[in-house]
C-alpha cells in the first residue's frame, strides 16, 4: 500500500469468474448468525492482491509442497478473509483507474470469483468497500470516475446501488459476507471533495447511504466504519463523534494499526478502550502487519522501514510475537467488545507485474508471512494461538 503520504495529511487531519451454482461450504456462511459465528474472535487476514499474484505466476508452499494460498492459511488457524472492492480499476480512459491492469483486478467480479473462494473453505468474510477505482487511504479518495462530479444526493444513490449490486450478487452465489466496510481508512473522509472530512454533513449522508444499502441486503452483516488512527485516540474521537452527533449508525469499529505510523501498542490500547466504551461498540483491528525481515524483495522500496517504539526483532518469531501482542491488547478491550484482528496482505510476495501500481514494485514484501519466494512463515502459526 501506498502509504508515504500517510505522516503528512493525518498532521493536518488531527486538528474472473461468472455465476454459476454454489459450491459446498458457502451455503454455510449463508446461515450464519451474529449470535454463533459471529461471536468467536475473528482471526483474518486480507488477501485482495491474491487473485492478481496467481496470474502473475506467483506459488505458495507449505515445507516445499505447493498448495493453495487460502488452505494454507486456514492450515494455520487463519478463518476471516478480507476483501477489498474498486470500482473500475483498470480502464485505461480514466485516472486513477489507469494505474491498475487492464485485467481489473479487485473489481467486482474478481471479488466475487475470491469470496467463494474463502467461503467454500468455510472462511468468514469481511468486504471491503473504497469506493474508488482505485486506493482508497488517508492520503487519497478518489470518487469512481463515473460519480465524480454528481451532488451529495446523487452520489448516495449511486453509492446505495452500487453496494447493494455488489451484496446481492455475492448473495446470489449463497456468500453472506459477516462484515462489511462502508469505506476504507476514511479518518480524512471518502469521496473527495464531495465526503472530505471538512464536509461532514455530506460524509454522515454517504455512511447512512452506505449503511442502509447493506441492511437492505441482509439486516444480520454488521457495518463497520473504518478509521487509520489506531493509536490516536484525540483524533478517532473527533471522528466518531461527528458521526455520531449527525446520527450516523453502525455496528463495529474498524482499525489500522501499524507501529511506523499508529503510535505504541499502548496507545493503540488507550484508545481501543475508549472507543468501544465511549459508542458502545464492537473493535476490530482489520489493518495490521509487522516486518520479518529488514531486507527487500525486489528493486521498489519497503514502505515499511521501522517499527516506531515496538521493538519486537524484525524476523518471523518477532511478527509471531506482534501478532500476539496485538490480538491480547483487543482481547483486553472492556466488556468482550474486541472482536478480531485482521493481517494486511500476508501473501504479497515479490511477483513481476504485480505492484503497488502499473510499473512499481511490491512495497510490502518484508511485511509478509511468507518468504520472498512463496514459502509459509513460522510466524502463521501464531493464528492458531490467537
Amino acid at each position: 500500500m501506498n502509504r508515504r503520504d500517510m505522516l503528512g495529511w493525518l498532521a493536518s487531519a488531527a486538528a474472473a469468474a461468472g455465476a454459476g451454482s454454489m459450491i459446498g461450504a458457502p451455503a454455510i456462511a449463508a446461515e450464519l448468525t451474529s449470535s454463533g459465528h459471529g461471536a468467536r474472535f475473528a482471526k483474518g487476514a486480507d488477501v485482495s492482491t491474491l487473485l492478481e499474484l496467481e496470474a502473475n505466476g506467483a506459488k505458495f508452499f507449505e515445507h516445499g509442497v505447493p498448495h493453495d494460498c487460502l488452505q494454507i492459511l486456514k492450515g494455520h488457524g487463519v478463518d476471516s478473509i478480507r476483501i477489498k472492492v474498486w470500482n473500475d480499476p483498470g480502464n485505461p480512459n480514466f485516472f486513477p483507474a489507469d494505474q491498475s491492469p487492464v485485467a481489473g483486478y479487485n473489481n467486482a467480479e474478481h471479488v466475487r470469483v475470491l469470496a467463494r473462494r474463502a467461503a467454500a473453505l468455510g472462511m468468514r468474510i469481511l468486504i471491503d468497500f473504497h469506493y474508488s477505482d482505485w486506493w482508497a487511504d488517508p492520503g487519497k479518495q478518489y470518487p469512481p470516475h463515473a460519480w465524480a462530479g454528481k451532488d451529495i444526493t446523487e452520489t448516495c444513490a449511486l453509492l446505495s446501488e452500487y453496494t447493494s449490486n455488489v451484496l446481492n450478487m455475492l448473495k446470489r452465489d449463497g456468500v453472506r459476507p459477516e462484515w462489511v466496510q462502508v469505506g476504507n481508512e476514511i479518518t480524512g473522509g471518502m469521496l473527495w471533495p464531495l465526503g472530505k472530512y471538512d464536509q461532514w454533513d455530506n460524509l454522515a449522508q454517504l455512511l447512512k447511504a452506505g449503511h442502509d444499502a447493506v441492511k437492505s441486503v441482509d439486516e444480520r452483516i454488521k457495518v463497520m466504519l473504518h478509521i487509520d488512527s489506531g493509536g490516536n485516540n484525540a483524533t478517532s474521537r473527533w471522528w466518531f463523534d461527528s458521526a455520531t452527533q449527525r446520527g450516523v449508525t453502525f455496528d463495529l469499529i474498524g482499525l489500522s494499526y501499524y507501529p511506523q505510523w499508529q503510535g505504541a501498542l499502548s496507545d493503540l490500547q488507550t484508545n481501543a478502550n475508549d472507543l468501544a466504551t465511549r459508542y458502545g461498540k464492537d473493535v476490530m483491528v482489520v489493518e495490521t502487519a509487522y516486518p520479518w525481515t529488514t531486507s527487500d524483495g525486489d528493486s521498489e522500496p519497503n514502505a515499511m522501514t521501522n517499527t516506531g517504539s515496538t521493538t519486537f526483532p524484525q524476523t518471523p518469531a518477532g511478527q509471531a510475537q506482534f501478532l500476539a501482542a496485538v490480538a491480547d491488547v483487543v482481547k483486553a478491550i472492556p466488556d468482550g467488545h474486541g472482536k478480531g484482528v485482521f493481517w494486511w496482505e500476508p501473501e504479497w510476495i515479490p511477483t513481476p507485474n504485480v505492484g503497488w501500481k502499473i510499473g512499481a514494485g511490491d512495497q510490502w514484501d518484508n511485511n509478509t508471512l511468507f518468504d520472498f519466494h512463496g514459502n509459509a512463515l513460522s510466524s502463521l502459526d501464531a493464528f492458531r494461538q490467537l
